[in-house]
């Protein structure tokens, strides 16, 4: 009978016959055959990921009044599972071994696994709650590396890099052979969550002002993990700087930081809805050419780009910076920084390449405000080779001489004696071809 339904739908209108017959290989598999296509995909569909979601601690409450009803959707590359429904577990739900388990067939081309949290309602849509992103070839190559299990706490985030609760997680795989195994402490689990927003009034105005093509000015918020862990006690403080009265302890010094908060946050607005919905924008980081894709390789307009940045414990915050007037004043450190008293260190870095084009982040401490010491610039190297794992880092010192094997690098025009500077630095590069 089904045989023969089968093929009556599939002599139907044109369309028709696809989908019969994947209604057909459904109903096939769902009584327990097995056709030759089904075997041919049988290596593909045994290597799983196994996601056991225990717990959430801390949770954001969607709900207004009562308890909240949280469920996990977790997806890898084009698939996707979702866990059990929680009903009322508020802020801190608890999945049973059933509810809470799913697998994902594994995609050695996916390079993320995201584990996103839902509140479930019957009459609206259901409101997120936050999400969890892993590296997955780190799971896979490293933390699994020998077949065992890994429990975890995983921080969440919402609106990008805000964090809110923890997530426990049991991982474990089915099937999968891992590449070349390293120690799992090397590399970080968890990717880097950064925030995009763009300022279009901003942007216009720098565009006038340098004659450049019109364009968003961008501020970048990385949450960059494991900062305090690996500065511990290091700071550079702004009274140590070439401004010292606006780090003062009294009024003036509140007045002069308070007006920088402000710029702060004019700039790193979020806003996710309205006329400017795509004013901000989120993802998350897994390597180096994430990075770099996210500066879109440290170019605009055809031009490589100089950038000023501050690292605080809640991130490095940074923007394209500029010889035009509002540039320089939109991208200052104590604006990146919200006018905080230290930073972990701030300077400034662009992307440079190699006589084999290879990309180099080179990077300084060429801030007067906060005047960050050389001495912990290994540090800021430290953590970014360990969240952008693969990015090639040179730090440089503003008041030492640029290294001569660095001369014969590609990179932005930051001559001072320029008209074409793009910023006026110290630092000697190639023109681009």
């Amino acid at each position: 009978f089904w045989l023969k339904a089968s093929q009556a739908v599939s002599c139907s209108a044109p369309g028709m016959a696809s989908r019969a017959k994947a209604l057909w290989r459904a109903l096939r598999k769902r009584l327990g055959y097995r056709s030759d296509e089904d075997e041919k995909h049988k290596t593909v569909s045994e290597q799983a990921l196994i996601v056991r979601v225990i717990r959430g601690i801390d949770l954001k409450n969607m709900e207004l009044c009562g308890k909240q009803d949280p469920y996990c959707v977790v997806s890898l590359g084009e698939v996707e599972a979702r866990t059990a429904v929680v009903s009322k577990g508020g802020e801190n739900p608890q999945w049973t071994e059933e509810g809470g388990t799913v697998e994902v067939g594994y995609d050695p081309a996916a390079e993320l696994l995201h584990i996103r949290l839902f509140d479930s309602d019957k009459y609206a849509e259901d409101d997120f709650i936050g999400e969890v992103c892993i590296r997955t070839h780190v799971l896979v190559n490293e933390y699994l590396a020998k077949g065992q299990e890994l429990q975890k706490q995983l921080q969440v985030y919402r609106r990008g890099t805000k964090p809110k609760g923890k997530l426990e997680v049991r991982l474990r795989k089915r099937g999968i052979v891992q590449d070349k195994p390293t120690q799992p402490s090397w590399k970080l689990l968890e990717a880097t969550p950064v925030k995009i927003h763009k300022n279009e009034m901003t942007g216009a105005v720098h565009a006038i002002q340098e004659g450049d093509a019109l364009a968003f000015f961008l501020t970048y918020h990385v949450g960059l993990h494991e900062i305090s862990e690996i500065f511990q006690e290091t700071w550079n403080e702004g009274k140590n700087g070439m401004h010292p009265e606006t780090f003062q302890d009294n009024a003036r010094g509140q007045v002069i930081r308070g007006a920088l908060s402000g710029l702060h946050k004019s700039l790193y607005m979020d806003v996710y809805n309205g006329p400017s919905m795509f004013r901000t924008t989120s993802q998350f980081l897994c390597s180096a050419s994430d990075f770099l894709n996210l500066i879109h390789g440290g170019v605009r307009d055809k031009r490589r780009r100089v950038y000023t940045y501050s690292l605080v414990d809640d991130g490095m915050f940074f923007s394209e910076t500029g010889v035009a007037l509002t540039k320089d004043n939109a991208s200052k450190h104590a604006i990146h920084a919200d006018g905080a008293m230290k930073v972990r260190y701030a300077g400034t870095f662009r992307v440079c390449k190699k006589k084999d084009g290879q990309a180099v982040l080179v990077i300084d401490n060429d801030s007067g405000t906060y005047k960050p010491k050389a001495e912990h610039q290994n540090l800021l190297s430290a953590l970014l080779e360990r969240n952008l794992f693969g990015l090639e880092v040179l730090t440089l010192n503003v008041v030492d001489e640029q290294p001569p094997h660095t001369l014969q690098w590609v990179g932005p025009n930051e001559k001072k004696s320029s008209e074409d500077a793009v910023y006026a630095g110290k630092w000697d590069w190639l023109a681009e071809d």
